[in-house]
């Protein structure tokens, strides 16, 4: 938080209403601006436009600091294209600048990334590592097309001075953010007690997202957009979650709307010809094999998988436990489950191939076992982005999980109610990394033919260096929605 007071801070994009044709571009500054603006143009050059930013500010209830956002809509924009654009302020250019490409308008190859739980790598974080800057570096080698932040973004809510820790958090994605949009969902590290109804004010100011015609108070906080023939849903778990472990407890504060509004989203986009996979992406998880981090939360069972069975989502995203792992494609319920426990599809998995020792394929050499995704939903637990307490050296073995099945009553003097839990067995888990506790994952999109089958060819990479190293590689593959259907 170095700097005159109307620099442009922390400058990164988000998606606007259509990928395709819009781009947000967002800054921070610790006073109020005259006419903050974007310029923008085409990156080989031609005519430009400029656009006059939104300012959106909150007072945090713990410093009582103003903060100040500004939010610049790009729209009119061509699908698939590269722009250019530098930030100003009352006509004073040049304070920040970027780039970007839009999305594809319909099915295309493309790339994003993937983790959570990040902090930052400054010294006086205890709540990040070194990794914290080193994934960002491992991303920006890839240049995807987008990165998804699945929650626990600053840890800001543990900090004695949160509006530091969002600067500090922004400062060092810019080196990324700014070139790419950054999509994130909020985690219970984002809620932030006295700030706004849900505590989640602060994460509403500096990002502008996608809507969903719900009330003030709950903008930005879930939302779906499209990229080529991909929809992104992006979900706030905590609504679902018995777990209390944000700063606020927010177990059905949606009073069933975002529920509502998920299952009408995945019902439309199953229904939609030019729509072939459904990817969430959301903090909580509904499987862990964590000892003793947070463990599969039971509401997210009860609540969204049997959506995601009945409409097929292919792809889960999630954080909030400190390790990696995925799950084999699931759908349904093991029988006299009293915990839901999420059933393996057998036959959904094509192993990698073998070497002639007998070992599996390395991650590097292009194989990995093959998921139908068409049978069942896989799971990714990537919160591996900086954390300072990785969970991977502590994984149930053999394989069980802890399951978050209520919480007791909150007693005088503790933040949180203790969680009530269960264990259960580990069917659905594929495969698991205790050797890697820093990573990201990469997705490469294969849009395939006509009538055909299309892939998303996956890569996970350990972080704990600035050269990211892969460690494992699968590819899920469905037939894609224009396929035919056989006639009787």
């Amino acid at each position: 938080m170095t700097g005159s007071p109307d620099v442009a801070l922390g400058v990164h994009l988000t998606f606007g209403s259509d990928p395709a044709t819009s781009m947000v571009v967002s800054w921070l500054t610790r006073t109020a601006v005259p006419r903050p603006q974007v310029r923008f143009g085409p990156a080989a050059g031609g005519s430009t436009g400029s656009v006059t930013a939104l300012t959106r500010s909150y007072t945090d209830a713990l410093t009582n600091e103003v903060v100040f956002a500004h939010h610049a809509h790009l729209s009119g924009l061509l699908p698939a294209a590269d722009y250019r654009y530098d930030v100003g302020h009352d006509g004073r250019w040049g304070l920040a600048h970027g780039s970007f490409r839009t999305a594809p308008r319909h099915r295309a190859a493309f790339s994003f990334t993937c983790f959570g739980d990040q902090g930052t790598d400054e010294p006086h974080d205890p709540y990040g590592s070194a990794a914290s800057r080193h994934v960002i570096t491992g991303v920006e080698r890839l240049a995807p097309l987008f990165n998804l932040a699945n929650g626990d973004l600053s840890y800001a809510n543990q900090r004695t001075d949160p509006v530091r820790a969002w600067f500090d958090w922004f400062a060092m994605i810019s080196a990324s953010a700014r070139f790419r949009p950054w999509m994130p969902c909020n985690g219970n590290h984002e809620t932030e007690r006295g700030n706004g109804a849900l505590g989640l004010a602060a994460y509403q100011t500096y990002f502008a997202l996608p809507q969903h015609d719900e009330e003030a108070y709950l903008a930005g906080l879930w939302y779906a957009f499209t990229v080529g023939g991909v929809r992104f849903v992006m979900l706030s778990a905590a609504d679902v979650c018995y777990q209390d472990s944000g700063r606020v407890y927010l177990h059905g504060y949606s009073a069933g709307r975002q529920t509502s509004w998920l299952r009408q989203t995945l019902k439309q986009a199953r229904a939609d010809p030019g729509i072939d996979w459904i990817v969430v992406g959301m903090h909580h998880a509904a499987v862990s094999t964590a000892v003793e981090h947070n463990g599969a939360d039971l509401g997210i069972r009860e609540e969204w998988l049997p959506l995601f069975d009945t409409y097929e989502v292919d792809l889960v995203l999630c954080g909030h436990e400190h390790h990696y792992e995925r799950t084999h494609p699931l759908r349904g319920v093991v029988p006299d489950s009293a915990t839901r426990t999420p059933r393996p599809v057998p036959g959904a998995t094509t192993p990698a191939r073998k070497t002639a020792d007998g070992a599996g394929a390395a991650a590097g050499d292009g194989a990995g076992d093959l998921l139908d995704t068409s049978a069942g939903t896989v799971h990714l637990l990537v919160g591996t982005g900086g954390s300072s307490s990785p969970s991977a050296h502590a994984l149930f073995d053999p394989p069980a999980c802890w399951v978050i099945v209520g919480v007791h009553e909150q007693d005088p003097g503790r933040w949180h109610r203790q969680s009530v839990r269960a264990r259960e067995d580990a069917p659905w888990l594929a495969f698991r990394a205790p050797e890697h506790p820093y990573a990201f994952a990469a997705f490469e999109v294969d849009p395939g033919e006509p009538g055909g089958s299309t892939s998303i060819r996956v890569t996970v990479y350990d972080s704990s260096a600035p050269t990211p190293v892969p460690f494992d590689r699968f590819t899920l593959v469905r037939p894609r929605a224009d396929a035919a259907v056989p006639t009787t």
